[in-house]
């Protein structure tokens, strides 16, 4: 399930035992998947196309 894609953890966390939140693009870059980092080797994440998480950040991040 997780082949081909690298996880990166949200510029916000710090220390090993602070839940954060980890994002990987599919290698061909159509999805975006989240999950959290404490439970990473779980089955349990939030999957969006590309497209929705970009307009997503967008919003989030407009003045």
């Amino acid at each position: 399930m997780d082949e081909g894609l690298r996880w990166r953890r949200s510029s916000y966390c710090e220390g090993p035992d602070r839940a954060c939140l980890e994002a990987a693009f599919e290698p061909d870059r159509a999805r975006v998947h989240l999950r959290d980092s404490r439970q990473s080797g779980g089955t349990a994440r939030l999957t969006f196309p590309a497209a929705a998480w970009s307009l997503f950040i967008a919003a989030t991040t407009a003045d």
